[in-house]
């Protein structure tokens, strides 16, 4: 299965925040870190603040920072919430409907994959951090964007 990019920015951003939990972030910022349009992270984070896994600071000096604690936060809840299709094929098409027996596989492996994602927590992927995330975090002519507020 393939996560869409949607639901691959809103679990990067989630660690990213989970990695800072103390930090503010503003939208400019986590854009500009992950390289993606203000706009689609801004939809993203929207999307995450509904759900409550991000707290939204409005104002001068507000931001976004994690509104759960890491370890509260299911990996395959985020892929819900991101609306994530699971189902590995569309059936409803398909001249075999009533004699296909792959159709049941399919959603075997389909629940087994949403069993894996829900196993996991948000701090699970966070406790060894990534050593990749330090230069994301430092680049900007050597200054820490994440200090910006």
């Amino acid at each position: 299965m393939k996560l869409n990019l949607k639901t691959d920015y809103a679990l990067r951003l989630l660690i990213l925040l989970a990695t800072r939990p103390d930090q503010q972030f503003e939208i400019e910022t986590l854009s500009r870190i992950h390289q993606l349009p203000a706009s689609s992270v801004m939809k993203i984070i929207s999307e995450l603040v509904r759900h409550g896994y991000v707290h939204s600071i409005r104002g001068r000096s507000g931001g976004v920072q994690i509104g759960q604690e890491p370890s509260e936060i299911r990996v395959g809840d985020i892929v819900h919430a991101m609306n994530e299709p699971m189902e590995i094929v569309d059936c409803s098409s398909c001249l075999l409907v009533g004699n296909c027996r792959l159709k049941g596989v399919l959603c075997e492996a389909a629940q087994a994959f949403t069993e894996v994602l829900m196993a996991y927590r948000l701090s699970d992927l966070i406790e060894a951090p990534a050593p990749v995330l330090t230069p994301l975090l430092d680049r900007d002519n050597g200054a820490d964007p994440t200090s910006q507020t």
